[in-house]
C-alpha cells in the first residue's frame, strides 16, 4: 500500500533539478556576452532568468525564458532556497562562470541523485537535457529527460513507482497486485492512501512518513496499520506490518465496528478464504456463522460449495470470479443457476441480492434443497422456508416429513403404508428404500444417509435397496422428481414380485405379492396350501382344507403379528403360544421362536433348508401322549416309504407309539408284535383245523386276504371319511406278503393315500365307521355260537371251519350307533360281539372275557 502512495507523490523532483539547472546556465548566458559584471543594474535572479525561471522552448533573451521545466518544478514560496533541492547556491554571481552548478545530492536523497550524474554541467544556446537517477521525488526511478512533456495525475503515477507497485524500481510489491484486483486503477488507491497529487507529494518523498488513510469506503474511517511508515523508497528495507479493524479484513459480518478477521491481514502476505471469515470443510477451518456450519461442515453431515449461494462471487474451486461481489459491504447472495436452488430467493428477494451485513437474516425460499421433491402423485412440488441461523427452522423432518418432532411422517405416494408395516421403527425404515450409503442394513439407523449426504438435495429420488431387501431390487421409474410414481420389482419384502405403481390406492392383497404361482413354486407351500383359493389375510390362522387338498392359513407356521412382514426376513414360528394362534398351533410343543433356537423346533438355514420338529402337523395325533417327527426339508425334501408311518406310525407299526389301543399285544395282530385293530379279528391267530392256523392267502379257508370271506381291518375301517383303502403296501409288516412276485397272491401297488385331507391334520380324530358289513374267518364252535350272544349278532355263512365259511355281523357299521365320540366308547358292534368297550381300555382293562364272556 505505501508504495502506491508512493507514486501519487512524484511527479518530478527530477524535472524540477533539471529546470532550474537549465534556469542558471540561461541567465549565465546572458551575462557571458558583456563579459563584464553588471552588479548593481540586476540584483535578484528574477533579473535573468525569472524566479522561479519561467520554461520555453528556446532561449528567450528578452524575457529570460529557456528550455527546461522549472515551471512544474518550482514551490509557490521558499525563493531560492527552493532551487537550492537542485543546485548549490552561489553566494554571488560567480556562477556566471558558463556553468551550471548542481548539487552533489540532489533533493537530499536517501540514495545520491545526481542530473546526468553531473554536479556540473556546461551550458549553451541549445543544450542537450538528460535525466535523473536515484532522485526521491521521482521514487529513486530514472527520471524522464529534462525539458520533456509534464506529468498529470493519476495518469502518470506509474511514471515514478508504478500503479500499483510490482516489486524493484517501482515500489515494494507487497499486496498491491491483489488489491488492484478489487479496486483497479490510481483512483482507488484513496481507500489506503491519502489523495496525493501535490508537488510536495513528490518532493517530499523519503522525508515523510508513508501516508496510510482508511477514510474511504468501505472501512469508513476504520482501520489501522502497524508497519514501519519510513522506509518504503525502493532502496530502503520496505519492511510490512499488518492491518486492523478494517473491513476489508473482517469477517463480512458487520457495517462498522467491524470484527477481527479469522487471521492476521500482513501486507505483502497472502490470505485465502480463512484469512477473513473461515471457508469451507475442504479448508479444515470451518465457517460457522449463520446456519454456515450445517451446510458446509462435514460432522454435520453436508459439504455443500460456497458456490450455490454465492455464485455471484466463488466458483465451484473456491476462487473469486467477481471481485465487485467481494469485499463490498455486501453480503452477495446469489443462487447457482445450474443447481437445484436456481429459482431461489432470500429473503423474500430474487437473487442475486446484495444483504446489508450485520442486518438480521432472511429466510430461503423456492430452494430445492429445502423442499418436499415432490408432492403426492409424483407431481409438482412444495417449498419450505427455513431461516438462516435458526436450526429448528431447517432441521430432518421440516421438508419432507420424518419421525422426527419437528413435523409429521411424510405420507405422499404409499409412505404410510409402507413406515406403518415394517417391524423397523425410526429412521431405519427410510433405509428400507433409501440405503444412500450404500451401508449394510442391520435394522438401526446406521448413518447411511449421513455418509453420503451428496445424494440428498441431489435433485433425485434416490432408491438405493440394501441386499438384504433384494440383490437385484429396482425401481423402475426415473429417478428424477415431477415424472410421477412406477413400480418396483425384486423386491423381497414383495416377494420379489413386481408391485404396484408408488401410491396406488388400493390396499395389496396377500396375492399382491404371494401370487399362488410364487407360493407354489416355492419350498413345500404346494403341499400345505391350495392350488386355487388364495390368502386373504395376513395373520390367517384357519384349516381350510378340503377333501382335495391342504390349505392351512399361513400363520401356522408364519408369525401372527405383521411387525415381522416385509423385514426381507422368511419369519417362521411354531410356538404354540403366540396370542391369538389357531387350534392347530396351540397343539406344537414349541415354546420359543428362531431358527436353530432351543425349543422353537425349527433348525436349518432360512431359505436354505428347513425341518420342522415340534409341530402337530406332523405328529402322531394322539393327544395323550404326542410324539413329534422332524419332516422332510422344506426345500426339496419329501417323505419316503411308509409315509403314515413318518408322523404316527401305520399299524402293525410301533416305530411311532400312537394310542395303545392300536397296538394291544394280547389280542389281533402277529405273534409277538403289537396288535390291535389291523388285519382282521384274530387274523393271525385263527385255527383252519386241529393241525394249525390258518394262513393270509385268496383262498377259502385263508385267514386274511380273501374279502369274501374276511374284512381287512385297516385304517379305513374306524378312519373312513380320512383314509378310504384298506392296503397299504409300503407298511413294513405288510410288505412281508404283499410284495412283487410274492406267492400267496398278496395284492401290490396299493399305497395307502388320505381320502379326504379336511379329515386329516385337522386337530381331531375323526372316528367314522366304513358302512361295511363285518366277514370274520374267527368263527366259533356251533355250540357257542348257539347257546351264547354271538348268534344275536352275528350270522353264520356256509358251515364252520370249511372252505368259504365265515360269519357276517348282522349290522353293518353305524358311526352315529355305534361310537360315542365323548366317553370313547364302541357299542353293539360286532367286533366286540356286541359289547360296550372304551377306546382306553388297554393293557389289561379290555381281555378276552370283555368280549367272549366264557368259551
Amino acid at each position: 500500500m505505501g508504495t502506491v502512495n508512493r507514486i501519487q507523490r512524484c511527479n518530478g523532483d527530477l524535472a524540477v533539478f533539471s529546470a532550474l539547472a537549465v534556469a542558471v546556465l540561461s541567465a549565465l548566458l546572458l551575462f557571458l556576452p558583456a563579459g563584464e559584471a553588471i552588479a548593481g543594474t540586476i540584483t535578484t535572479c528574477s533579473g535573468c532568468h525569472g524566479m522561479p525561471p519561467v520554461d520555453a522552448s528556446f532561449r528567450a533573451i528578452s524575457t529570460g525564458r529557456f528550455g527546461g521545466n522549472h515551471n512544474t518544478h518550482s514551490w509557490a514560496s521558499g525563493g531560492g532556497s527552493n532551487c537550492a533541492k537542485c543546485h548549490r547556491m552561489p553566494s554571488t554571481n560567480y556562477h556566471r562562470d558558463g556553468k551550471i552548478n548542481l548539487a552533489g545530492n540532489i533533493n537530499n536523497s536517501p540514495v545520491q541523485a545526481r542530473y546526468r550524474n553531473m554536479t556540473t554541467v556546461p551550458h549553451n544556446a541549445t543544450p542537450v537535457f538528460g535525466t535523473c537517477s536515484n532522485v526521491n521525488c521521482h521514487f529513486e526511478a530514472v527520471t524522464p529527460t529534462w525539458g520533456g512533456a509534464l506529468f498529470s495525475a493519476p495518469a502518470d503515477c506509474n511514471r515514478c513507482h508504478g500503479a500499483p507497485p510490482s516489486g524493484g524500481a517501482t515500489g515494494a510489491a507487497g499486496s498491491h497486485a491483489k488489491h488492484d484486483q478489487y479496486y483497479a486503477g490510481a483512483a482507488n488507491c484513496q481507500k489506503c492512501h491519502s489523495n496525493n497529487t501535490t508537488f510536495s507529494h513528490a518532493t517530499s518523498a523519503g522525508h515523510r512518513n508513508l501516508n496510510i488513510s482508511f477514510a474511504a469506503a468501505p472501512n469508513n474511517g476504520s482501520g489501522a496499520y502497524s508497519g514501519a511508515l519510513n522506509d518504503y523508497l525502493p532502496s530502503q528495507p520496505n519492511a510490512f506490518g499488518s492491518c486492523t479493524a478494517t473491513y476489508c479484513h473482517s469477517p463480512g459480518n458487520k457495517a462498522s465496528s467491524f470484527d477481527a478477521p479469522n487471521q492476521a491481514a500482513t501486507w505483502g502476505g497472502s490470505l485465502t478464504c480463512t484469512g477473513c471469515h473461515k471457508s469451507n470443510n475442504a479448508s479444515g477451518d470451518i465457517i460457522a456463522s449463520g446456519s454456515h456450519s450445517r451446510h458446509v461442515n462435514a460432522t454435520k453431515f453436508y459439504t455443500i460449495g460456497c458456490t450455490k449461494c454465492h455464485a455471484a462471487t466463488v466458483n465451484s474451486t473456491m476462487t473469486i470470479t467477481d471481485t465487485s461481489a467481494h469485499v463490498n459491504g455486501k453480503v452477495n447472495i446469489r443462487f447457482n443457476s445450474l443447481t437445484t436452488a436456481v429459482n431461489g430467493t432470500y429473503g423474500g428477494q430474487a437473487t442475486p441480492y446484495a444483504k446489508d451485513p450485520g442486518t438480521a437474516y432472511g429466510q430461503c425460499n423456492n430452494v430445492y434443497c429445502h423442499s418436499n421433491a415432490q408432492n403426492n402423485g409424483g407431481v409438482g412440488i412444495t417449498y419450505t422456508q427455513p431461516t438462516w441461523g435458526n436450526a429448528g427452522s431447517g432441521a430432518c423432518g421440516t421438508c419432507h416429513g420424518t419421525n422426527h418432532s419437528f413435523a409429521a411422517e411424510i405420507a405422499t405416494g404409499s409412505h404410510t403404508k409402507h413406515l406403518a408395516s415394517t417391524v423397523y421403527t425410526g429412521t431405519a425404515r427410510c433405509l428400507m428404500c433409501h440405503n444412500v450409503g450404500g451401508l449394510a442394513f442391520d435394522g438401526s439407523c446406521n448413518n447411511s444417509c449421513h455418509s453420503a449426504t451428496s445424494k440428498h438435495t441431489d435433485g433425485r429420488v434416490d432408491l438405493i435397496f440394501p441386499s438384504n431387501f433384494g440383490a437385484t431390487a429396482v425401481y423402475n421409474g426415473t429417478p428424477r422428481p415431477g415424472d410421477g410414481y412406477n413400480t418396483c420389482s425384486n423386491i423381497s419384502c414383495h416377494y420379489s414380485t413386481t408391485t404396484p405403481a408408488w401410491g396406488t390406492a388400493t390396499p395389496i392383497t396377500c396375492v399382491g405379492c404371494h401370487s399362488l404361482a410364487v407360493l407354489l413354486a416355492s419350498g413345500a407351500h404346494a403341499k400345505h396350501i391350495s392350488a386355487t383359493a388364495v390368502p386373504t389375510l395376513y395373520n390367517y390362522t384357519a384349516n381350510r382344507s378340503t377333501a382335495g387338498e391342504y390349505d392351512f392359513g399361513c400363520s401356522n407356521c408364519h408369525p401372527i403379528s405383521s411387525t415381522n412382514h416385509y423385514n426381507s426376513a422368511i419369519n417362521v414360528t411354531l410356538k404354540n403360544n403366540e396370542a391369538g394362534v389357531g387350534s392347530l398351533r396351540t397343539k406344537n410343543s414349541a415354546t420359543a421362536v428362531g431358527i436353530n433356537v432351543a425349543n422353537s423346533g425349527i433348525t436349518g438355514t432360512s431359505k436354505t433348508s428347513i425341518r420342522c420338529s415340534m409341530t402337530y402337523c406332523h405328529s402322531n395325533g394322539n393327544p395323550n401322549n404326542l410324539i413329534y417327527a422332524t419332516t422332510p426339508d422344506w426345500y426339496g425334501g419329501s417323505f419316503t416309504g411308509d409315509r403314515c408311518a413318518n408322523c404316527h406310525g401305520n399299524a402293525p407299526n410301533s416305530t411311532i407309539a400312537g394310542s395303545k389301543s392300536h397296538y394291544n399285544r394280547k389280542f389281533l395282530g402277529y405273534t409277538s408284535m403289537p396288535g390291535g385293530h389291523q388285519i382282521g379279528i384274530h387274523a393271525m391267530g385263527i385255527y383252519s383245523s386241529p393241525s394249525g392256523l390258518a394262513k393270509a392267502g385268496t383262498s377259502g379257508r385263508s385267514s386274511h386276504g380273501n374279502a369274501a370271506t374276511a374284512t381287512t381291518i385297516s385304517c379305513n375301517i374306524c378312519h373312513y371319511l380320512t383314509v378310504t383303502t384298506a392296503r397299504n403296501d409300503d407298511n413294513t409288516v405288510c410288505k412281508t406278503c404283499h410284495y412283487a412276485g410274492n406267492t400267496v397272491g398278496a395284492q401290490t401297488g396299493n399305497l395307502a393315500a388320505i381320502a379326504n385331507k379336511s379329515k386329516h391334520v385337522n386337530g381331531l380324530v375323526n372316528v367314522d365307521f366304513k358302512p361295511v358289513t363285518m366277514l370274520s374267518k374267527a368263527q366259533v364252535r356251533q355250540k357257542y355260537y348257539v347257546t351264547h350272544a354271538y348268534s344275536s349278532v352275528w350270522k353264520r355263512n356256509g358251515g364252520y371251519k370249511v372252505s368259504g365259511s365265515h360269519d357276517s355281523a348282522k349290522t353293518p357299521f353305524n358311526t352315529a350307533t355305534m361310537w360315542d365320540g365323548s366317553t370313547k366308547t364302541c357299542s353293539n358292534i360286532a367286533c366286540h360281539n356286541g359289547n360296550s368297550v372304551k377306546w382306553t381300555d388297554n393293557d389289561g382293562a379290555t381281555e378276552c372275557i370283555s368280549c367272549h364272556g366264557s368259551l
